[in-house]
């Protein structure tokens, strides 16, 4: 990389109180703590706290700073595996790197799409690009740029059409990145049994690695280098993911 080369971030930040799909048990029972459980004195505690940094109240004063986390492997900016929803396909850290680290990004970019409503395969014809089969195709509707951390967010989700994954896949790519929901939001409105997971099931079984909710999609080129990285979960079905976009400086 050179010195002509900017990097943008595409990831939501982990904090306590991440917002994971309401309803539903798991991410109830499971919630997201970012918490710091030492610090190195009292006056970092309260510069912490003005950052709204989760700082627990017994946090011992000691001659460093150390923090504890609660996550899931599907909550903010993350990766699904193959795993997720296929029971013997590979885990998060058998995912071949080269698939999602230092690839081409090609944007479609559906930015014009309202609150919820869904992107088709009609939609993604429309925008006229075809991703080659080196690229990796990422669905900008900027949702969560403009919901993230709001009340709308999961309730009036753009969705992916079941259609969008078939379309997709008839390129061959790699992985598939977006800033939306994959499917329907079957925790708010009424969908049929089939609906759900319909996206994952077709593009895990594919191979096809998935890049979910990423964010500040407007600040990348239509064509950029994607580098996304999940953390080694041995055997795990996704993770939580730093994801950048590397793009020609102006």
């Amino acid at each position: 990389m050179t010195t002509a080369t900017q990097i943008v971030d595409l990831t939501l930040p982990v904090q306590t109180g991440m917002p994971g799909i309401p309803g539903i048990a798991f991410y109830d029972k499971h919630p997201v703590t970012v918490r710091a459980v030492s610090v190195i004195s009292a006056a970092q505690r309260v510069m912490l706290e003005a950052e709204g940094v989760d700082v627990a109240q017994d946090a011992d004063v000691q001659a460093s700073m150390n923090t504890v986390l609660t996550l899931n492997s599907h909550i903010g900016t993350h990766i699904d595996a193959p795993r997720h929803f296929i029971e013997t396909a590979p885990a998060v850290d058998d995912l071949p790197l080269d698939r999602i680290v230092m690839r081409e990004a090609i944007v479609l970019d559906l930015s014009h799409k309202g609150p919820g409503e869904g992107v088709t395969a009609d939609d993604l014809e429309k925008t006229g690009i075809k991703p080659a089969s080196h690229q990796v195709p990422v669905i900008k509707t900027l949702w969560t740029d403009r919901a993230w951390g709001t009340p709308d967010f999961w309730p009036r989700m753009i969705y992916l059409d079941p259609s969008v994954s078939a379309w997709i896949n008839d390129f061959g790519v790699p992985a598939v990145a977006m800033d939306c929901f994959p499917e329907k939001a079957w925790w708010h409105v009424k969908t049929e049994p089939r609906e759900r997971g319909v996206n994952h099931r077709a593009w895990l079984k594919a191979g096809v690695i998935m890049v979910q909710f990423v964010t500040n999609l407007a600040a990348v080129d239509n064509r950029f280098t994607m580098i996304a990285l999940p953390l080694r979960l041995r055997g795990m079905d996704g993770s939580p993911a730093r994801v950048v976009g590397l793009k020609s400086a102006s």
